[in-house]
């Protein structure tokens, strides 16, 4: 028989003190068993530590009195929810057009009636079923061998009750704290309709009608449905609450006992670019007997491991791509995907910790901050994330230092712009767009109408070719003395800008055109001016007058504070939730796992879209493990390439078949002469880089011709960057919605400005 839980909400209720925690537990979706905090005996409830909120220990019970709650003039309906908004944001429930928000008048059920058959008079039956105890009140529905025969209004009615409860999301989050799952609720809503047609009393349908389909008539048949459920589908809620547990990344702390286990000291250098926060943290780096420095990109990680080994410190370099391992050496410069969660140090360092913040790469920065055992953690970035890392620290006992840093030359706009026109760039500019097409175009015209000539970097190029590009652009005997460039400059390169030109403010997302962040508009326009270059002062400035307005209102703006980070599970924590679901493929299973992962208030779940499309594609390869996939599905790829996707497909056949698995690719022997051959190349690298990816995490006999693949990108790379510095084709046309371009008679094409046009 049913216990306790729906009378424990009761008991609860009956206490004023009491009634604040009580619409917090029943707003929380994250909330255990009802049963795993019934208080009837010991007065005294902690909850669990899953509330998406600060305060880890509510109490449900009130301390100032040991007497047993008085049920008079209690309604067990009367769940007065309406006011209090709650952790997870989740009282923008709504059930057709009516809030949770019963009024003062259902509850105390005088709602007029619209059957004939139910009035104002009534019996004492009928008055006193809003005042039973549930459960009391649902052992008296069992215990009825045939229900109140109902006339066809009065059964219509019910029916619509019954259908819009189903409906109900504050119904259907409320039964998350049982483990009733959103996709089984309505099929439990349909048994407990059927149950009640057969068992209703009278009386009870009687009140029922009278509150009609409303927010009361919820509140009202919730507690008796928590009863029904509790004793008919045990197995349904056992099933659903081993997959919560199994999908459970609550208190990740805990995953790194070792890390723990050490009183580690976290020094975050925060501060904007050009202000030395990394250069003193590298100091720190080399001083140490052993220590880890973590990057954002591999471009960064090369440079720090060519810049510690001329300093005379044996430094190894490891990337997804590439290990070079430098005998002797005590020091590593990795991706910081690549990050050694195992390995003791005495100094790490983790570059732009703001990325924590990521979409999707935040959980990378998120696991080496948890995890990382070194004696001291010197963290590099904005204000953006410092509370975040102050709570952070705080949960895992770290010591945290702060050093703050300012610009040592403040950045300054020009009020001039460039008026439109490329002919007016000069030397040392840096001219940055947010499209390949973009950036091609002004290249060809600033070579066309001035004497200057431009070195070009973009994020699908690969990082040796950018590199190559940045030290043509430094070196200053030579004629490449502008630079165009793509947000890839906001990091990783150190470069001797004077001034950075916005081409346009504005950038496709994917989905539609939209102002550029001004998180990431401050960061480019940081890169201007450089301590100990030749253009020590930063000056920053846009194409078009219009836009200028925009650009010095995203540099007033204060960093915007970072609420939550970054997670993704391990293949472990896969494979275990994996357990509780054994037929589900691996994309519907990381679906799974997102609608199912519970997620303490300081972390969100990091977006796999590019994940899941790789698993989908995949699904034709057969014998393949679901390690296996997994371990695929990270695979470097850009999804929009379909030559790329080909390969990955094909690696993976070979893979399930047990062959070695071939590059099939031919290098060209020459330079690119158009745009299609350039594209060619990008993407031979592409899938260059991919293989290279893949043979570290299999077998070395099944990538073995690694060495290979490793002489043939640098190949590509060499040609890359012979093809951009004699770029002068119009790049290929990308079909980008709502983009439209104007044309002007000289032919060189620039959208306007769609900052102005968005405001109208």
């Amino acid at each position: 028989m049913a216990r306790g839980p729906a009378k424990t909400l009761l008991q609860i209720c009956s206490s004023e003190q009491n009634s604040l925690q009580l619409r917090v537990l029943l707003l929380n979706r994250y909330l255990h068993s009802l049963v795993e905090w019934d208080c009837a005996n010991s007065r005294k409830c902690l909850l669990s530590p899953m509330f998406d909120s600060s305060i880890r220990q509510v109490s449900t019970c009130s301390n100032s009195t040991s007497q047993q709650p008085s049920f008079k003039n209690l309604r067990c309906w009367d769940f007065n929810i309406a006011y209090w908004k709650p952790f997870s944001s989740l009282s923008g429930y709504e059930d057709g057009n009516n809030e949770i928000n019963a009024s003062d008048e259902s509850r105390n059920g005088n709602n007029s009636s619209s059957e004939g058959d139910v009035g104002p008079e009534t019996s004492d039956g009928f008055k006193n079923v809003a005042f039973m105890d549930p459960t009391e009140l649902y052992q008296q529905i069992v215990c009825i061998e045939k229900g109140a025969k109902l006339s066809r209004a009065n059964w219509d009615a019910l029916n619509e009750i019954f259908r819009n409860f189903g409906r109900s999301g504050w119904a259907s989050n409320q039964a998350l704290a049982i483990y009733i799952g959103a996709s089984f609720f309505p099929t439990a809503v349909k048994k407990f309709r059927s149950f009640f047609f057969r068992k209703c009393h009278d009386d009870l349908a009687k009140y029922l009608i009278s509150l009609g389909p409303s927010d009361s008539a919820y509140k009202f048949l919730f507690p008796i449905f928590v009863e029904y459920c509790l004793e008919e589908f045990q197995d349904e809620i056992k099933r659903f609450k081993s997959m919560v547990q199994s999908a459970d990344l609550t208190k990740p702390e805990t995953w790194f006992p070792f890390a723990r286990a050490m009183k580690r000291k976290v020094i975050y250098h925060c501060g904007p670019t050009n202000s030395g926060k990394t250069y003193n943290a590298l100091q720190r780096f080399m001083e140490a007997k052993k220590g880890i420095y973590c990057s954002p990109l591999r471009l960064l990680a090369m440079e720090v491991f060519d810049k510690v080994n001329a300093h005379g410190v044996y430094c190894s370099l490891l990337t997804g791509q590439e290990k070079k391992h430098v005998p002797f050496a005590n020091h590593v410069a990795c991706t910081v995907e690549m990050v050694s969660t195992e390995d003791l140090y005495d100094v790490a360092i983790i570059d732009e910790i703001q990325m924590m913040a990521d979409p999707y790469r935040g959980y990378a920065w998120a696991r080496a901050l948890l995890g990382v055992k070194a004696d001291e953690i010197h963290i590099c970035g904005d204000p953006s994330v410092l509370n975040i890392v102050r709570k952070i620290c705080s949960e895992t006992g770290d010591d945290l230092i702060e050093n703050h840093y300012e610009r040592f030359k403040p950045l300054v706009v020009e009020a001039k712009t460039l008026l439109g026109e490329l002919k007016n760039v000069k030397s040392g500019d840096c001219v940055v767009a947010f499209s390949r097409r973009e950036i091609f175009e002004v290249k060809m015209a600033i070579e066309k109408y001035t004497n200057h000539r431009c070195c070009v970097i973009y994020g699908a190029l690969p990082p040796e070719t950018r590199r190559q590009q940045a030290n043509l652009f430094n070196d200053q005997d030579n004629e490449f003395d502008i630079l165009v460039a793509s947000d890839a400059v906001g990091m990783g390169l150190n470069l001797n800008i004077r001034r950075v030109v916005f081409y346009n403010l504005s950038k496709y997302n994917g989905d539609k055109i939209v102002p550029v962040p001004a998180t990431q508009v401050k960061q480019i326009a940081g890169r201007a001016g450089r301590r100990g270059s030749r253009y020590p002062d930063g000056l920053t400035t846009t194409l078009h007058l219009e836009d200028l307005d925009y650009l010095i209102e995203c540099l007033k703006q204060p960093f915007d504070e970072v609420k939550k980070v970054g997670l993704f599970p391990y293949f472990e924590q896969v494979e275990l939730f994996a357990g509780q679901l054994p037929n589900m493929s691996l994309s519907q299973l990381l679906e799974k796992f997102g609608e199912n992962c519970r997620l303490d208030g300081s972390y969100f779940l990091c977006k796999h879209d590019h994940t899941k499309k790789v698993a989908n594609m995949l699904e034709k390869v057969q014998c393949l493990s679901l390690e296996d996939r997994f371990n695929f599905c990270f695979a470097p790829v850009n999804i929009r390439d379909p030559k790329a996707m080909y390969h990955l497909l094909r690696f993976a056949s070979s893979y399930s078949q047990n062959l070695p698995v071939s590059i099939a690719m031919g290098v060209p022997k020459a330079s690119a002469k158009n745009d299609t051959e350039l594209l060619d190349l990008e993407t031979k690298h592409q899938v260059l880089s991919m293989y290279m990816w893949l043979s570290y995490r299999f077998k070395e006999d099944t990538f073995p011709y690694v060495k290979k693949a490793e002489k043939m990108a640098e190949d590509i790379a060499e040609l890359l960057g012979e093809s951009l510095t004699k770029a002068n084709w119009k790049p290929e046309s990308r079909n980008v919605k709502n983009r439209e371009s104007q044309k002007k008679e000289d032919g060189y094409q620039r959208p306007r400005s769609l900052i102005k046009v968005q405001e109208k």
